[in-house]
Order: structure tokens, then C-alpha cells, then sequence
């Protein structure tokens, strides 16, 4: 999501975090353990961005010989899924897994720039924008219900950027998080700019949204690591660049910066970062962060290290073109197949 002038205020508060909650989550890093070994390639899904006419819609890839910088795109690189409700446009697509698999969702951002008045100048779209988030859903990765809009931000929010959610073992259900700018206090939520969130089962009810963290910039996505730390990756910090934090007691508990200034050197400023684990080595891990400001879409990073948060950037890489902000999984030989038969 790109961040406008009037962001560069927002996130300079101190950092504020909910109480925190003492509960392992090793059983998130085992499930993956477990299926990693079954795990043949990867699936991306993005959007291209508001220089098209159809580039705010949902568009996928797939990787060849599980190599995630090398890619083919879906439906000859045209728009995978359409939105026809809300804004009629999406962006910054999350593609989440149910914990056995038998059910996929699609959640983004209900905004089309492309023909808005006055474009990015437009402040209406983060004071007066919408308060629902675009799902749609699956059984099998090929065929898919929807779209349809589920309203997860209360009524004193300007906006509902960047959805994104985690399995989170101390609720045992879901969190799904996002950027917002909160136009008044209400709602038991304060004004300002700051993450939300909410919990759900099923992507269809959800609880009350309350306030999550303040003071880490936006565009966050969370990981688990392996030994009961969560990881967050955020457009934060100077330069207009990436932070990546760790907490060690749960979802709820307090963050830590580990690292920021990611991209230095290779590109000017960031947004959009999207982290996966790599399905044939355990030990690396990719980055992608949109090098918005040159137009270029997303730039790769990897690391042996995530504790450390020193991230390097990827050689001999071909993404598929206009590569905006998105998701990652990896994906079975099954899940393969029905994807590129779609």
C-alpha cells in the first residue's frame, strides 16, 4: 500500500501493546515442520498496482521447481480473481491456510485508485474509506466463492488497509490485523494512527475490533519462528524503510525491534513486505519489499538468520511483471496442479 505524505507523521508515537499472554505456540512451527517435507513449490498472489485499469484485482503465480525467484503467472498474467463489490477494486492480497488445509482465503484491501479524483492526493480514501476488507474463499485452491465484504473496522475508522492474519494458538482462532487511521475516539478505540484487529474462525463473523499495536508503522505481517517467537515486519523506521521486531510471549505480548533500515542501499524507500520460509532449507528466509517509489514492485531478501534480522539482497531473481504488494505460501504437488489447471 503506497504511504503518502500524511503517513510520515503517524507512526512516530511510542510503541503501545496490548497485555501479554503467556502461551507457546511451538505447535504452529511443528505443523510446519511436519508439512514442509510435502511442500513442492510456492503460490503468490499481488496486484499490479493503480497504473492499470485492471491492475487493483487479485493475480497469481505459481513457482517453477520450487525456486522462489523464478516464476510463471496464472491466466496468461491477467487478473486471477475480479472484485464487483465495494470500491470494485482490491489491493495488498493475503492468502491465508486453515490449519489442516481444507480451506483457503483471499482478504485485501477494498480500494481502487485508478480513476479516483485526484488520485493519491485524495484524502478520503484514509478518512472516509471503506470499513470492510474483500474475502473470498476455497476449498481447493482453484475454484473460488465470492468475492463478498466483511466489515472488521469500527465506524470512527478512516480506512482498512493491508489485511493480514495469523493463527493465533492463545485464542485458538485466527487474528486478522490491519492498517488504520482512526478518525475520532469511539468504540473503545482511540483516535490516531495505529493496527487493528479482530479474531474469526471462518472469515464470515468476527469479533469486536479493538486496538492492537501503535508505534510500528504499517503494512505489518507477522510469522511464527520456531521457538515460540513471532515475527513482524513493517514498513517503520527512518528512511521511509523496513523494521522487523520479534515477540516472545504470544501475539499479545510486547514487541522488540531486532532490526530497520532493511533495503538500505538497494532501494530508496519500501513498503509492502511480504516473508515466507523456504520449503527446501529450514534455516533461510525470503523478504520481498515493494520498491514502490522507482515503480519497480517488489525486490527480493533473504537471510540465514531471521534472529538477527540481517537481510541480504537476492541474486538471479524473475518475478512476474509489476509485482505489487501480496503473499506467499507454499504449496503441495495437489495444490500445484489444481492452481495451474485453473
Amino acid at each position: 500500500m503506497r504511504a503518502s505524505a500524511y503517513f510520515s507523521w503517524a507512526f512516530l508515537l511510542a510503541p503501545i501493546w496490548a497485555a501479554p499472554v503467556a502461551e507457546s505456540i511451538n505447535s504452529t512451527s511443528e505443523l510446519f515442520a511436519r508439512q514442509s517435507t510435502s511442500f513442492t513449490d510456492y503460490a503468490y498472489v499481488y496486484f499490479t498496482g493503480e497504473g492499470f485499469s485492471n491492475g487493483e484485482q487479485v493475480y497469481m503465480a505459481l513457482s517453477n521447481n520450487n525456486d522462489p525467484n523464478q516464476w510463471t503467472t496464472l491466466k496468461n498474467g491477467q487478473p486471477y480473481l475480479t472484485s464487483n463489490v465495494g470500491t470494485r477494486g482490491i489491493r495488498d492480497p493475503s492468502l491465508i491456510v486453515s490449519r489442516d488445509r481444507s480451506k483457503f482465503w483471499i482478504i485485501c484491501t477494498d480500494l481502487k485508485v485508478n480513476g479516483l479524483p485526484g488520485g493519491w492526493s485524495n484524502t478520503d480514501m484514509t478518512t472516509k474509506g471503506s470499513k470492510s476488507i474483500v474475502i473470498w474463499e476455497s476449498t481447493n485452491l482453484r475454484n473460488w466463492s465470492g468475492p463478498r465484504l466483511a466489515k472488521v473496522s469500527p465506524d470512527n475508522a478512516g480506512m482498512t488497509w493491508a489485511p493480514d492474519a495469523i493463527w493465533d494458538p492463545a485464542r485458538n482462532a485466527f487474528m486478522v490485523y490491519w492498517t488504520s487511521n482512526v478518525v475520532s475516539t469511539a468504540n473503545g478505540i482511540t483516535a490516531g494512527w495505529k493496527i487493528l484487529r479482530c479474531y474469526t474462525n471462518d472469515f464470515v463473523t468476527f469479533t469486536k475490533p479493538e486496538q492492537y499495536i501503535t508505534g510500528y508503522g504499517m503494512d505489518n505481517t507477522i510469522i511464527a519462528g520456531d521457538n515460540g517467537q513471532f515475527y513482524m515486519i513493517s514498513k517503520n523506521g527512518p528512511n521511509e524503510l523496513i523494521q522487523q521486531n520479534v515477540a516472545y510471549n504470544g501475539l499479545s505480548g510486547g514487541w522488540q525491534k531486532v532490526s530497520e533500515n532493511i533495503g538500505q542501499g538497494s532501494l530508496p524507500a519500501g513498503e509492502g513486505p511480504l516473508i515466507f520460509r523456504d520449503n527446501k532449507d529450514r534455516n533461510k528466509w525470503h523478504l520481498w519489499i515493494d520498491n514502490y517509489t522507482r515503480g519497480s514492485g517488489y525486490m527480493p531478501f533473504e537471510t540465514y538468520n531471521i534472529a538477527g534480522g540481517q537481510w541480504s539482497k537476492t541474486q538471479n531473481y524473475r518475478l512476474p511483471a509489476n509485482p505489487r504488494h501480496g503473499y506467499v505460501i507454499p504449496i503441495t504437488a495437489a495444490e500445484r496442479s489444481a492452481l495451474a489447471s485453473s
